[in-house]
């Protein structure tokens, strides 16, 4: 008894515990969510996390194919896999992972902050980080558990690093590396900005020079080597990405004024957006789960915020200089920087300007600079007077952020509380408009869907996955004429979208344009070989135009490489038939049926009576 309320005693047990608990407490609401907007799409909808099969999860992209198929983050979907089997596909069990894992994220930033600095540090600013209004958008629904177990990951990653370096070398300083290289990797199964850390290392080691008493260059010429395993499995992670998404570096798109190559011209893009994020941090009033471009306006050239955005840095980084004695403020602001390199848009372009969910681990940083500045010494606690205005301070910074983080986390009940907010928040955003219409068609709502689509398109006519998904409704419903240019817009956008241009050739096909089709077909060829996919599409559109042999010898050549695909055969044997080849027509119908699925023989079995009955010009 004694030994469990001597922990109570303890400053960094303390700070951990109570952190970790407001954590709990103000994302309770979310318990009762459901699959809302994203969800539905990566978790409820996905066959992928249904199965539970280990090599299929850590294959699969993020995104379903359906949806684009980016981003690979296997960590996140094992865990979705493991929820869905535990919870029989109810959303409860989900939110009350989200629940613990905030739990366990916000305790690690407290623990941070008491190693790296001081209890009270470590006390305030896990406070702070709990209640804050924007980790709702990560905590309130169920996709922000990939954020959750990246800063996890990260945040394991930066203690085991931080322990290692402040000792000598005697001790764990093995085992230290890899638990680092450990939560590295499961941080980085979460989310791509786990890449960030190396740089996080080196805020960390700044922080061994000063408690140590050395120079920097000390510690990094005595630890820079175990930053060779972090380094290794970052190149790892990355040739597996680009094995399973096609490119290491792809994002699933680029967003609207985010399309030029330097470095230097993104950056005055994110200039103005870059006070954004001071807002958001500090000023958390107006909250929206959608910053897209109409919401939004990306500014290529310099303006008035650009001005202002860079008198704000300035006056950042001047004040870090002259604090430079002051560890809380340089490391806060470092890891800020850092944390957020990859997600500003700055190192490699990505398809999101803003997300509120973006800045849930930067915000790491941005806690132990505020709480650095609430507390009047590090290392000596103050005085009993100043213990008091701290105190004051952070209960009414609690208050209200915890208010509006409850209040918040409501938001994500269902799709009808959230669109409603959606588009009271951001009524020009395309994405608001873009998700009803989705539903709507769900619902069987196709007039509704498609005017909320073509308000979508309107608001933003670059967005390829957006012309596709309204181009693939069109072509379902036999309306090959508004697809086209939809699917040919998708196209010219990205060059190398096989889910829009295969569509696209049907449509063609079915018009009567065959020679466009094949233009379509030969230009996919050339960059991604006579695939599967490919060479179906072309077999139909030959059909469709009567050139009945060619496209038999089409689908032969298909079938001597993948002799076992069944409906490749059933497809082959309809166009022997209507070549009026009727022994190579029963041929393939019968390998078809002893390959097909017991579902799908009826079907396979009209093509053999078709056949029979003389109903097709066989000979």
């Amino acid at each position: 008894m004694a030994s469990g309320l001597g922990r109570f005693q303890n400053p960094a047990f303390v700070a951990c515990l109570v952190s970790a608990a407001a954590a709990v407490v103000v994302t309770l609401p979310s318990v009762t969510n459901g699959f809302v907007y994203d969800d539905v799409w990566v978790v409820q909808q996905n066959d992928v996390v249904h199965n539970l099969q280990l090599k299929e999860l850590l294959q699969s992209t993020y995104w379903p194919q359906n949806r684009g198929g980016a981003m690979w983050r296997p960590a996140a979907l094992v865990g979705f896999g493991l929820e869905w089997a535990l919870g029989g596909g109810g959303a409860t069990i989900f939110h009350v992972a989200s629940i613990g894992l905030y739990g366990l994220v916000t305790g690690l930033v407290a623990l941070l902050g008491v190693r790296l600095f001081s209890p009270t540090v470590g006390l305030v600013g896990g406070i702070l980080f709990a209640v804050h209004p924007v980790h709702v958008e990560v905590t309130a629904n169920i996709v922000g558990q990939a954020e959750l177990i990246a800063a996890a990951g990260y945040l394991v990653a930066m203690l085991a690093m931080w322990e290692r370096g402040i000792r000598d070398a005697t001790g764990p300083r093995a085992a230290l590396l890899g638990a680092a290289v450990l939560g590295f990797a499961i941080g980085l199964g979460g989310k791509e900005h786990g890449l960030t850390f190396p740089g996080a290392v080196m805020v960390l080691w700044w922080l061994v020079a000063r408690r140590r008493g050395l120079r920097f260059k000390e510690i990094v010429r005595r630890e820079w080597m175990s930053l060779i395993p972090v380094v290794l499995v970052a190149l790892i992670y990355l040739v597996l990405r680009a094995q399973v998404v096609g490119e290491a570096t792809d994002a699933g798109g680029i967003a609207t004024g985010l399309s030029r190559s330097s470095i230097l011209e993104r950056s005055i893009v994110m200039l103005p957006v870059s006070l954004e994020w001071l807002r958001l941090l500090f000023f958390p009033v107006h909250l929206s789960a959608d910053y897209s471009p109409l919401k939004l306006v990306p500014q290529a050239t310099f303006g008035f915020d650009h001005a202002m955005a860079l008198v704000m840095w300035s006056t950042i980084l001047a004040l870090v200089w002259l604090k430079r004695n002051k560890a809380t403020m340089v490391a806060g602001v470092a890891l800020f920087l850092v944390t957020i390199s990859i997600t500003s848009n700055l190192l490699v372009p990505l398809e999101i300007l803003l997300a509120e969910r973006l800045l849930f681990l930067p915000s790491v940083g941005w806690a132990f600079v505020v709480a650095g500045v609430m507390v009047p010494e590090i290392g000596a606690e103050g005085s009993r007077g100043s213990m008091r205005r701290l105190g004051f301070l952070v209960a009414i910074a609690v208050a209200l952020f915890a208010a509006r983080s409850v209040w918040r986390a409501t938001i994500w009940h269902d799709n009808d509380r959230f669109f409603a907010q959606l588009l009271e928040d951001a009524p020009d955003s395309f994405r608001s408009h873009w998700a009803l219409g989705w539903f709507a068609f769900e619902r069987g709502d196709s007039v509704a869907g498609e005017r909320e689509t073509r308000t979508a398109i309107r608001l933003n006519p670059d967005h390829p996955q957006l012309l596709e998904d309204m181009g693939l409704r069109y072509a379902a419903s036999d309306r090959y004429e508004p697809a086209i240019p939809l699917l040919a817009r998708a196209v010219a956008l990205d060059s190398n979208r096989l889910s829009s241009a295969l569509p696209l050739a049907v449509s063609l096909g079915r018009s009567g344009r065959t020679g466009e089709a094949t233009q379509v077909l030969n230009a996919m060829a050339r960059l991604h070989g006579e695939t599967r996919g490919i060479a179906i599409v072309r077999g139909e559109v030959l059909m469709n135009a009567q050139q009945f042999d060619s496209a038999l010898a089409v689908l032969e050549i298909l079938i001597s490489r993948e002799p076992k695909v069944w409906a490749v055969r059933k497809m082959a044997a309809e166009a022997a038939a209507r070549a009026g080849r009727c022994g190579t027509a029963l041929a393939q119908a019968d390998t078809a049926m002893e390959l097909a699925p017991e579902s799908e023989r009826t079907k396979i079995q009209a093509d053999f009576d078709r056949v029979a009955n003389g109903k097709l010009p066989c000979k």
